[in-house]
């Protein structure tokens, strides 16, 4: 599915932001390329399926921390977008499922972080 940029316009007449918009769904989140299906729920809404970047390794802590391992917590990329993705993060209320391993069943995380964002993609740190 290739999203076109806005009403149609050429490369040349889009914005970086538009761009960036588009290579995050066209090319990030794309099924055959790094992305997997996921099922969203934002607080209070209704579960809708989208396409994420998970990333499943462990996380460690640095400083102080180090040496330790952040268990049951994974990293996803999620699309900025109100169609393709969600719009607004509820820390603590919005919820994603997922397999934890690939070719496991479906296990339900919280969205816990907001790591970053750009006008492409969330980056968001989930938590069983």
């Amino acid at each position: 599915m290739e999203i076109p940029g806005p009403c149609g316009s050429r490369d040349s007449d889009m914005s970086f932001k538009d761009n960036l918009r588009r290579d995050a769904l066209n090319s990030f989140l794309n099924t055959n390329e790094f992305a997997e299906s996921i099922q969203y729920t934002p607080k209070g809404g209704t579960p809708k399926t989208i396409k994420a970047v998970i990333n499943r390794k462990r996380l460690t802590p640095g400083g102080e921390e180090s040496g330790r391992v952040l268990q049951d917590q994974v990293e996803i990329l999620i699309a900025n977008d109100p169609v393709y993705g969600v719009s607004v993060i509820n820390k603590g209320g919005d919820e994603v499922l997922f397999p934890e391993v690939l070719g496991g069943i479906d296990v339900n995380f919280v969205v816990i972080d907001v790591l970053g964002e750009d006008q492409g993609m969330w980056h968001l740190l989930v938590q069983k």
